[in-house]
């Protein structure tokens, strides 16, 4: 959900389908499609997926109706959607759409996100190695929404783990935040953060029913997170239920809020495709009375 500058990524599509809707194939040439901006609630990284993700969308005052009956909602809904398929079938869907009140930022009024870490575990040695150099159908299934870890994990271990991180922790240490971004930004981006719950689940297979994996997920909730920081919890997380790091280790990177701390104990970032945005949650009064009450960058253009 990230711009990254190709062009051709979530954003792009979804701005470039809302746009040749209201302007035609020929949207840029159009005055008023300049007045058509987009911004995510999440700017998941590449490989993290997200299930369900809100984007507030500013529309020229001419088009401004585009919720004002249910008939005319669903027309809008059905074109985009429509259009969406032919251009890249089963990539995304819009759920809905509706107005807000000046004031309301789709990223920071929301009330919390529920995010799931998928950990496919191998059940036997003996298979592992096997699958290691000869990938069954189950391996391609899993191959980009889990991340898929040798037997000897041991959940209850997890869980044990999980429960440090819950309450409010300053979460420099599990922040990927360079010198470079430092230099470019004013003010450092708040890194305390209040986790609402960490817990391990049973999971399932993705698409592809099999006898090799056994499946956990992982939710976290939070109203908001630091860049990389589930994947980096995910990462001690795991490697505790494996036994290479002990619990210890992880509260002295809870009370040592250092960006630089996690490289410096060599410790890898969990991969990122097993990590799936599954919700967002919003109180409803706030999409008419934001509080608190946000400025976007748009609102300072002339």
């Amino acid at each position: 959900m990230a711009r990254g500058g190709t062009g051709f990524g979530v954003m792009d599509l979804l701005k470039q389908v809302v746009s040749e809707n209201m302007f035609g194939p020929r949207n840029s040439q159009n005055p008023l499609a300049s007045s058509l901006r987009f911004a995510p609630s999440s700017r998941t990284d590449a490989g993290v997926h997200a299930l369900r993700n809100s984007v507030i969308c500013q529309v020229p005052l001419e088009f401004a109706n585009l919720d004002e009956n249910e008939t005319r909602k669903k027309e809008s809904l059905t074109r985009w959607n429509r259009a969406i398929s032919a251009v890249s079938p089963e990539a995304m869907s819009i759920l809905d759409v509706h107005r807000v009140s000046a004031g309301f930022c789709a990223r920071r009024n929301v009330s919390y996100r529920r995010y799931t870490y998928r950990l496919a575990v191998g059940r036997d040695w003996d298979l592992w190695e096997s699958i290691r150099e000869d990938p069954t159908l189950a391996c391609f299934s899993e191959q980009h929404y889990a991340w898929r870890i040798p037997p000897g994990f041991d959940p209850s271990k997890l869980a044990q783990a999980a429960k440090l991180f819950q309450g409010v922790h300053v979460m420099g240490s599990f922040f990927k935040h360079g010198e470079r971004e430092k230099r470019k930004e004013p003010v450092t981006p708040n890194a305390i953060k209040s986790i609402l719950h960490v817990g391990i689940y049973p999971g399932e297979p993705y698409s592809y029913e099999n006898d090799i994996y056994d499946y956990y997920n992982v939710t976290i909730v939070a109203k908001s997170f630091v860049r990389e920081q589930i994947r980096r919890m995910m990462s001690c997380l795991v490697n505790h239920a494996y036994g290479r790091l002990p619990l210890e280790k992880i509260v002295w990177l809870l009370k040592n809020p250092i960006s630089s701390n996690f490289y410096d104990n060599r410790i890898p970032v969990a991969p990122a495709q097993g990590l799936f945005l599954t919700d967002i949650v919003y109180e409803p009064e706030h999409f008419k009375n934001p509080v608190p009450y946000h400025y976007h960058s748009w609102d300072y253009v002339d």
